[in-house]
């Protein structure tokens, strides 16, 4: 197993558990109060963008049909950690929205969107649906191509990345406004940045293996750095309540 085999390993597996805890924890008290639902919502969404992008980009990219293209550097492990944080996401959401018909918490709690969030989660939804007609309409009409493939897919990034930036808010809110971390599963958050340490490292390696830095690399692959950047900043933001609040705990 190569270098950047092991890095996968690490943050996918960083990254798949710690989706765990929050879902254990949530079990073990009966109760997802100490999540945010517009987090859990706008989190559910990104992922579901996150993964129509990595299908076409692992299996809808065609090789070598323009040169001066480059492809993105995923792998397998980028999928696999894709698809299980969609399905994970759904069972948080599940606990949040259907806890008592489904996990038979005794919280009667009724869990709502804000309504700024709601409005921020339809426009990235009339967005997507904007973005996919006009991608069905140009592959009908002048065949697949990969330049316009990686266009829809950053786009998609974007929408992706959107919705973390601002997921991370209700949820940093939440824990101020509760002045606590009580039932917030800060291990998934220290899981989830060596995730992103692993996975930036990782990305670093392939490129430097294969070529050298530049723009052209930059903008195939600024989905996976986004993505990775925004996960540690909210991270560190996590890990500062947790250190305020830790005696809450």
């Amino acid at each position: 197993m190569e270098f950047e085999d092991i890095l996968g390993v690490i943050y996918v597996t960083a990254w798949s558990i710690s989706m765990y805890p929050p879902l254990y924890i949530n079990w073990k008290r009966k109760s997802a109060r100490a999540i945010s639902p517009d987090f859990v919502l706008l989190n559910l969404t990104g992922y579901f963008y996150l993964v129509c992008s990595l299908t076409l980009q692992m299996y809808k990219w065609i090789p070598h049909l323009q040169s001066n293209i480059e492809r993105p550097k995923l792998t397998g492990f980028d999928y696999c950690y894709c698809l299980h944080g969609f399905i994970l996401t759904v069972l948080i959401a599940s606990q949040l929205f259907m806890s008592r018909s489904v996990w038979r918490f005794p919280d009667t709690h009724q869990f709502r969107m804000k309504p700024v969030y709601k409005k921020v989660l339809l426009l990235s939804i009339f967005l997507f649906g904007v973005l996919t007609l006009q991608f069905t309409y140009h592959n009908m009409q002048s065949g697949w191509d990969n330049e316009r493939t990686l266009a829809y897919c950053n786009n998609l990034f974007l929408l992706k990345i959107s919705m973390s930036l601002i997921k991370y808010i209700p949820q940093v809110l939440h824990n101020f406004e509760r002045k606590s971390m009580q039932g917030f599963a800060i291990s998934g958050v220290f899981l989830d940045m060596t995730g992103g340490i692993a996975s930036i490292v990782q990305l670093i390696f392939q490129i430097l293996k294969e070529s050298e830095i530049n723009l052209s690399i930059l903008i195939s692959n600024f989905g996976k750095i986004g993505l990775a950047m925004v996960t540690l900043i909210f991270n560190t933001i996590f890990i500062s309540q947790w250190l305020l609040y830790e005696k809450k705990v």
